[in-house]
């Protein structure tokens, strides 16, 4: 059995207070606090906010208001923006308070090709404190890029790479379907879209962790967005979505090598789309993976950000980290605490 986790959480939107709930009550994680700067949640114990009893341990807005040993491994999973210039302060600071950080930030899912020289700052400064640093998720971090690496195990040649995902955001939280435009006009999506200011974070990080992994070279990639139209009326949580209106988006990531093969990873993100997740390999053997229904990318996240962080801190490695550089994640047993 692995090692306790010494967990802290960071961040306690939708996805961080399904992390908490799933690191106490599924996996025995050791948790030593919860940081979040909304007033509504600063001081109240945290069992308030996962459907439990009081876990003596309330929610701090600042990392110094923790009483912290130096005993390690001591981990944080963060979770607070997609924007990685915009969170790495916020991960710093966890680093100089003595956390490896697993995040759910897309943008650190590869950042190196986007942020070259932050990304060695942050390489840089994690080796130096002897941590790590990784982003991970499901999408990015896992189905369009982990896994369709892993399958590639099986194959002898690879030459083309082509995943879909498919997700209903009708069954998923209401930030996630106002984030994809879900009752805009099309004219007000289009106008987001040419200013860069809609659309799915971590799409072409997939791409290009996939080319790293794979220790390939990608000549070109293209980014491509379009709203999806709804055909008929819908009654959501987020509000009633009228014929005509954008019910979602349709994003592609076209990303061609220096050798001419291409990866192409395809995201609708719509209201009352059939749901599912394919992961096809052509080379000398085509290999083609489906998942009915597709994974679930709310609880998903939550375990992913878990698994991973009991894989680093069982396997320790320093720096920044991506999901091609560490051991294959599992939910593998920890000690629960007594």
């Amino acid at each position: 059995m692995g090692q306790t986790i010494r967990y802290l959480q960071f961040g306690l939107g939708p996805i961080g207070l399904e992390i908490l709930k799933q690191a106490t009550e599924a996996h025995h994680f050791n948790v030593l606090g919860a940081v979040d700067i909304d007033p509504a949640k600063v001081g109240k114990d945290i069992g308030e906010f996962i459907n439990a009893q009081s876990k003596g341990i309330k929610v701090v807005a600042n990392l110094d208001e923790l009483e912290l040993s130096d005993e390690n491994p001591k981990v944080a999973i963060h979770a607070t923006g997609s924007n990685l210039e915009k969170v790495w302060p916020q991960i710093k600071n966890l680093l100089n308070h003595g956390f490896s950080v697993v995040s759910t930030c897309e943008e650190l899912s590869y950042p190196w090709y986007q942020y070259p020289e932050l990304s060695k700052e942050i390489d840089d400064y994690a080796k130096d404190k002897g941590l790590f640093v990784i982003g991970t998720g499901v999408n990015p971090g896992f189905i369009m890029d982990t896994m369709t690496l892993f399958l590639t195990s099986v194959t002898n040649k690879v030459t083309n790479i082509n995943v879909s995902r498919k997700v209903d955001v009708s069954k998923r939280r209401i930030p996630l379907q106002k984030k994809v435009g879900v009752g805009m006009t099309v004219d007000q999506f289009n106008e987001l879209a040419a200013e860069n200011k809609i659309g799915h974070v971590g799409l072409e990080e997939s791409a290009r962790l996939i080319a790293y992994g794979l220790g390939i070279s990608l000549n070109e990639v293209k980014n491509s967005i379009q709203p999806v139209i709804a055909n008929k009326a819908y009654s959501l949580t987020s509000g009633n979505l009228k014929p005509g209106q954008v019910s979602g988006q349709h994003q592609i990531v076209e990303a061609t090598t220096t050798d001419g093969r291409k990866i192409t990873l395809e995201l609708v993100m719509a209201v009352d789309v059939e749901q599912e997740d394919r992961i096809r390999i052509d080379g000398s053997e085509r290999t083609e993976l489906v998942i009915p229904n597709g994974i679930f990318g709310d609880t998903a996240t939550a375990a992913m950000s878990i698994n991973v962080a009991k894989t680093v801190a069982n396997n320790p490695t320093v720096g920044l980290l991506t999901m091609a550089d560490i051991p294959l994640s599992r939910n593998f047993q920890i000690r629960a605490q007594n």
